[in-house]
């Protein structure tokens, strides 16, 4: 970060930074159940995250253990009818988390209606990264990109 570096403390989502007249504030999270290390990117306002943000970034917080049990059979079928998946992989209920590297979460503008994804890489498939999204702290589904 530069001399026009902004900082501040946001609940939930803890210290973050922005460059300037930026929207766009970035930090660093864990999320029990659903992985250590993410970098957190939030598209908010020049003040920082909207309340919105907040309260959809704190649900997702609260329901992590429920959005894990909800993604996991959709990422299963995800990445199988992929075919990223190589022969001889056990790739199960009990073994994909194994394979999945937190990347980075986006906390998408209040337009995007409370809307959160957390991009995970896997080791198949280097320049693509699997995404579990969710709307108010609800698992809605997985794509890649």
């Amino acid at each position: 970060m530069g001399l026009f570096t902004r900082r501040l403390q946001a609940a939930p989502f803890g210290v973050l930074a922005t460059e300037g007249q930026s929207k766009v504030w970035e930090g660093e999270i864990g999320i029990p159940h659903l992985g250590e290390g993410f970098a957190l990117r939030v598209h908010g306002a020049r003040q920082g995250p909207t309340a919105a943000q907040a309260e959809a970034f704190a649900r997702l917080l609260a329901n992590a253990r429920q959005v894990r049990q909800e993604a996991t059979p959709a990422l299963l079928a995800f990445l199988t009818e992929c075919g990223v998946v190589p022969p001889g992989v056990a790739l199960n209920a009990a073994t994909l988390w194994d394979h999945l590297t937190p990347c980075f979460i986006e906390v998408h503008p209040e337009d995007g209606e409370g809307t959160c994804s957390l991009g995970y890489e896997i080791p198949w498939e280097a320049s693509q990264l699997v995404h579990i999204d969710t709307a108010h702290g609800a698992f809605t589904g997985v794509h890649a990109e």
